[in-house]
């Protein structure tokens, strides 16, 4: 089958036709794939970022998000039926080596969902990791209305999806952008727009000098957030990225695919809670061009891979 595979870390991924199909096993499902997309952990994988971390198998094949039909189940999965149209995302496993960038896809029964009818396939393929990862983010700054809330990384995959949600909770969002920005953010739901580049942490004290009720830090890397600063005390932080620290409102997101997250996500795009915006859609042949943009390019939303 076609899949895009890397075999050696920091070189470009490359479209094989010569990669054997998976075998489907007990609670297992395989699923033709439509649609897939872009995501940092897919450049962390093909860049080497942790190979120290977890076991790598090269060749790799990389993709997480996935859309499709699907074309088996195994033993054990009751959840979908063959030709279901669903949507998910492939866990990593003890060792990376299996993804979604191919024609077919073998996943546990609980790492994917039935597609909402009326979305299309793009929107779903590239929905699954970032809108749960968003909603378990969110969920942790357990949100008020009226509540203020700051979001680092608005224009991302992640961020903007944590925008629509800590406004649909009734919050006050306060996101940085570029002047380009402007326009997307507030489309999403930020109330103010900051400048990004500058001193962040003192604009938002400007504008709220007791400080911000909760803080999204989906920038920063393995490292604690510089812009705590910006918390008022009693406040929450909560990163997707390592960067929320440790104590009391603080919270690292670590994200697995499970029935009851996708559920919410496929209930939220259906009645418009949320949407997940798809800034550039690329073929499955040009996945290297569709990284190289990702990691290299300031971009607004997801960028989606065609898969058939």
């Amino acid at each position: 089958m076609k899949a895009v595979t890397v075999t050696a870390f920091g070189t470009p991924p490359v479209l094989r036709e010569d990669v054997p199909e998976p075998i489907t096993g007990p609670w297992q499902v395989l699923v033709r794939v439509q649609a897939s997309s872009v995501n940092w952990l897919d450049a962390d994988i093909a860049y080497g970022t942790l190979k120290d971390m977890a076991p790598h198998e090269l060749p790799i094949t990389l993709g997480r998000d996935f859309a499709g039909i699907v074309e088996a189940v195994g033993e054990g999965i009751s959840e979908v039926e063959v030709d279901d149209e669903v949507f998910g995302a492939v866990p990593m496993a003890e060792t990376a080596r299996d993804g979604a960038w191919a024609e077919l896809v073998v996943t546990g029964g609980h790492t994917l969902t039935r597609k909402p009818a009326h979305i299309d396939t793009a929107t779903a393929g590239a929905a699954a990791l970032t809108a749960s990862t968003a909603l378990m983010t969110v969920d942790a700054l357990d949100l008020a209305p009226g509540d203020t809330v700051l979001v680092v990384g608005a224009t991302g995959g992640v961020g903007g999806i944590a925008v629509q949600l800590a406004r649909a909770a009734g919050a006050v969002v306060l996101a940085p952008g570029l002047p380009e920005d402007e326009e997307y953010l507030r489309a999403l739901g930020a109330s103010d727009v900051l400048e990004r580049g500058g001193d962040l942490v003192a604009a938002v004290r400007r504008k709220h000098p007791g400080g911000v009720d909760a803080l999204v830090d989906a920038v920063t890397a393995y490292e604690i957030t510089p812009f705590a600063g910006v918390v008022k005390d009693g406040g929450r932080i909560a990163s997707p990225t390592y960067a929320a620290g440790y104590g009391p409102g603080r919270t690292n997101v670590v994200h697995g695919p499970c029935p009851e997250i996708l559920g919410r996500v496929a209930r939220h795009l259906a009645d418009g809670t949320i949407r997940n915006p798809v800034g550039r859609t690329y073929a499955l042949a040009d996945a290297a061009t569709a990284l190289q943009v990702f990691a290299t390019r300031h971009t607004h939303g997801k960028i989606a891979l065609r898969v058939a």
